[in-house]
């Protein structure tokens, strides 16, 4: 559904920023931050690199190296030889990091679910497929188009 109404289109904005604020919690409680959940989200499968991590994390090429340097520090991620290229390095997910993602995970379902209740359906119909290639285009858009 398009809308050209600017204060509907707001006040689904409004809403976003509230449900941001469960999900920042409920990764706190799990002892993560935000960038950090979503580092680790993105590297769950695979290694990625610094630059994979600030596109993932929508935080500066710059600020990355603070993240991943203290992601390396608190034992979530660790750095390893890439594979493809002996000079690269990328960033895996440590066991203790797997297990912070774990426990944020079921803490973000538990709270939504708790939180949002019988109107936790319209999150579970929120057609995400759209809106995850929107934020793709807008991070290729921020860091260069990802290879």
């Amino acid at each position: 559904m398009h809308t050209d109404d600017p204060a509907a289109l707001l006040d689904s904005v409004r809403t976003v920023i509230r449900l941001a604020r469960i999900a920042q919690q409920a990764c706190e409680e799990a002892g993560l931050n935000l960038a950090q959940y979503r580092a680790l989200n993105s590297a769950r499968d695979a290694g990625r690199r610094a630059y994979e991590l600030a596109q993932a994390t929508a935080v500066t090429r710059p600020a990355v190296t603070s993240l991943t340097n203290g992601m390396v520090k608190a034992g979530l991620i660790a750095r390893e030889s890439s594979k493809t290229d002996g000079r690269g390095v990328v960033f895996v997910v440590t066991e203790y990091g797997s297990e912070r993602l774990r426990e944020a995970e079921a803490l973000l379902l538990a709270r939504f679910r708790e939180v949002l209740g019988d109107a936790v359906g319209a999150l579970e119909a929120l057609d995400t497929i759209p809106l995850e290639l929107a934020l793709d285009e807008q991070v290729d858009r921020d860091f260069g188009a990802r290879a």
